[in-house]
């Protein structure tokens, strides 16, 4: 029996989780039958989009301002501990990230949000429109040159880097081993016993290629549990006759998801324990443990790309670091172990090429250099950046085929 089926029969009393860092408290919410999501009326009835050039250009100065206040009431410290360097490299990734998201799957996390807020305050709609099934096209109501339905989506997007509640409850997407499956499903059925919805990111380890969706119903198994959403790559209408399910799998030792989705290859999957309060533009937010700065902030390795090469960098056991996408990726590492990072620059032409290249802890910058060399096309330059206890190295990984230069800031390559 699905939850839904539940909700037919009575009012439902749930026990809500109000998230914290480091632990849940429980309060008790009530649930009315009457308003149930239902996709085919509170989804969108457009469908997600893809742009190639996002609307975020003022995205550093944007995450530099958005994070000052609520960092020092979740860490109890000034932003500005932080390394000059650290904050811009968080910027990048800010900037980067977002752009990435709307190349690839475009606006799906904005979406998800507003069409929450709308389910769960249909007054707030704008254009006149009575449900967001009614809303046919993310520039409606097209009378007048404003958006009001688009700015509304654009609005929750950014949220998802440039809101540190939203970053923070992220933030395993960097590290699937940190995730708790089995207080993820208990946390996310609370959530939808108790609100009615619960947006979720499934997400790919590999790839890190990931994709919003909100959760409205489920149905337990003796081996699994059956998650029913949203996915609003699909228009409301379509929802008539497709259910999108997630299937978790309990039987083994850890719960694994399976999303069914058509080649999409996603295997993880993140619950944000801070939707509520981004959802209810709570100003306040969750505060964090000590634990969770020195995580987050120890010691990160940021490496971007140049169109000119294709830039690969790998860890102390040979994985690759996550990236943005195109063709000059950001490659990133937060909490990087200690060893060393093996960075490989290979042309795709002749031609030269300018890659920047952080590492830092949170209380110093321990590299911050710009890479500068040539290759012909095909050809490699290597570099090697040691981290431990002491900070961090940069060294030329050619073993004789060229030597490492610095000057100013600058390391390059000079061929003997």
């Amino acid at each position: 029996m699905t939850r839904r089926s539940v909700l037919a029969a009575a009012s439902v009393v749930a026990t809500a989780v109000t998230p914290v860092l480091g632990g849940a408290t429980a309060t008790t919410r009530s649930v009315d039958a009457d308003r149930s999501f239902d996709p085919t009326r509170h989804g969108f009835g457009f469908y997600n989009w893809r742009v190639q050039d996002g609307p975020f250009p003022g995205t550093d100065a944007a995450l530099k301002e958005g994070w000052r206040e609520p960092f020092e009431r979740v860490f109890d410290r000034p932003m500005s501990d932080l390394p000059d360097g650290l904050v811009d490299a968080l910027a990048r990734h800010a900037r980067e990230g977002l752009l990435e998201a709307t190349r690839t799957n475009g606006y799906c996390y904005g979406m998800v949000f507003a069409a929450q807020q709308y389910f769960e305050r249909p007054g707030s709609i704008p254009g006149g429109f009575d449900l967001a099934s009614d809303v046919m096209d993310p520039y409606a109501p097209r009378t007048s040159d404003r958006t009001p339905v688009l700015d509304e989506i654009i609005d929750y997007h950014t949220t998802q880097y440039l809101d540190l509640h939203a970053w923070l409850g992220r933030y395993a997407l960097l590290d699937p081993s940190l995730i708790d499956y089995e207080s993820q499903i208990a946390d996310l059925i609370a959530m939808i016993d108790t609100f009615g919805t619960a947006g979720i990111t499934v997400f790919s380890e590999d790839s890190l290629r990931s994709h919003q969706i909100l959760v409205y119903d489920y149905e337990r198994h003796s081996d699994r549990v059956d998650l029913i959403a949203y996915d609003p790559n699909y228009r409301a209408e379509v929802y008539d006759r497709f259910t999108y399910t997630i299937e978790v799998h309990t039987g083994g030792g850890s719960p694994a998801p399976d999303p069914i989705e058509y080649g999409a290859g996603y295997d993880h999957f993140l619950h944000n324990e801070y939707d509520r309060s981004i959802s209810a533009r709570d100003e306040s937010g969750p505060l964090a443990d000590a634990s969770l700065y020195d995580r987050l902030f120890g010691t990160t390795l940021f490496v971007t790309g140049d169109p000119a090469v294709r830039t690969h960098v790998v860890d102390p056991s040979g994985r690759r670091l996550a990236r943005t996408g195109g063709v000059d990726p950001l490659h990133y590492r937060y909490g990087a172990s200690e060893g060393t990072y093996r960075i490989s620059v290979t042309g795709r032409e002749a031609g030269e090429y300018a890659i920047d290249l952080y590492a830092g802890g949170r209380n110093r910058t321990y590299l911050e250099e710009t890479l500068e060399g040539s290759v012909g096309a095909g050809e490699t330059d290597r570099y090697d950046v040691t981290i431990d206890a002491d900070g961090a190295t940069l060294d030329s990984g050619l073993a004789g085929a060229a030597l490492l230069g610095t000057a100013g800031g600058y390391a390059y390559h000079r061929r003997s």
